[in-house]
C-alpha cells in the first residue's frame, strides 16, 4: 500500500463490486473514507464532510456496473468526489442567496481564540486558498495523487495542476511568513 491508502487491488475490489460483491465495496469504504472525509474537510465542506463522503461512495455504488479499469480508482474516486463537492457548493450558494433575498439573518458564532501552533496556522492558509487552489493542493500534496491524476480528477490540464499547486504554497508560505 502506498503512502495515500492506494493499494494494488483497488481496481480489482471495484470490478468485484461491479459484479455484484458488496463485501468488495465495504473494503473500499473502510479504506478510503477516512481520505474522502479529509479531501471534503479540507475543501470547506466542515460539518458535511462525512455526509459528502457517503454520497461519494453512494454516487460510486449506483455506477459500479459502468466502471472501467482506465485509471487507479483513486482517481476515479476524487473525480466523484469532486463533482459531489461542486454540487454541495453550489447548493449551498444558492441557500445563502435564498436567505440573503429573503432578509433572514444567519446566526454567526463567535470562534474561540486559536491557539498558534504549526497545524492551525497551516490550516488557516489551506483555508483562505481559492477553492482550484485549494484542491489542487488537497489532491496532490495531502492526498499524494500524482499531478496527472489530479488534473484528470479535476478535469484540468496537468500544466494547469502544477502552477495551482505552486502558487498555493506561495500564497500559503507567505501567509504563514506574515503571521
Amino acid at each position: 500500500m502506498s503512502s495515500n491508502g492506494e493499494s494494488g487491488d483497488d481496481t480489482e475490489l471495484m470490478l468485484r463490486a461491479a459484479a455484484g460483491d458488496d463485501e468488495a465495496f465495504c473494503r473500499l469504504v473502510r479504506r478510503h473514507g477516512p481520505s474522502l472525509v479529509s479531501f471534503f474537510s479540507a475543501n470547506g465542506a466542515g460539518s458535511d464532510a462525512e455526509d459528502l463522503a457517503q454520497r461519494t461512495f453512494l454516487k460510486i455504488h449506483s455506477m459500479r456496473r459502468r466502471y472501467a479499469a482506465a485509471a487507479k480508482f483513486t482517481t476515479f474516486l476524487f473525480v466523484v468526489a469532486r463533482r459531489v463537492l461542486v454540487d454541495h457548493l453550489r447548493a449551498a450558494s444558492r441557500l445563502a442567496a435564498l436567505h440573503e433575498r429573503a432578509g433572514a439573518e444567519v446566526e454567526t458564532t463567535e470562534e474561540a481564540p486559536r491557539t498558534r501552533g504549526e497545524a492551525e496556522d497551516a490550516e488557516a492558509a489551506l483555508t483562505a486558498l481559492s477553492p482550484p487552489l485549494r484542491e489542487a493542493v488537497v489532491l496532490v500534496v495531502m492526498r499524494g495523487l500524482e499531478y496527472h491524476e489530479a488534473a484528470e480528477a479535476l478535469g484540468v490540464p496537468t500544466g494547469t495542476v502544477k502552477s495551482r499547486v505552486h502558487d498555493a504554497l506561495r500564497r500559503m508560505r507567505e501567509a504563514l511568513l506574515r503571521q
